[in-house]
């Protein structure tokens, strides 16, 4: 059993987590938030981080590069 205290309301004491979670999944006031469009998804070639590593033009080793899958967005959009 433990408490949670919403801001500006009385503390609302619930048996476990599940029941929190189906409480707030219920409620009427969240709304579900889209975090990656349809059609969407990470690009594989830089793995969602946007740079690759190249070589340097020097030769001195690897430098980061803006991903040229995703020219750096992080993300591809699927046809």
């Amino acid at each position: 059993m433990f408490a949670v205290r919403e801001p500006g309301s009385a503390p609302v004491a619930y048996p476990s987590w599940t029941d929190w979670r189906v409480d707030k999944r219920d409620s009427p006031d969240v709304v579900p938030v889209v975090l990656v469009p349809s059609g969407t998804s990470f690009c594989a070639t830089c793995w969602g981080q946007g740079r690759i590593w190249s070589q340097a033009r020097n030769g001195e080793g690897l430098i980061p590069v803006r991903c040229p899958a995703c020219d750096g967005e992080r993300v591809v959009r699927n046809p």
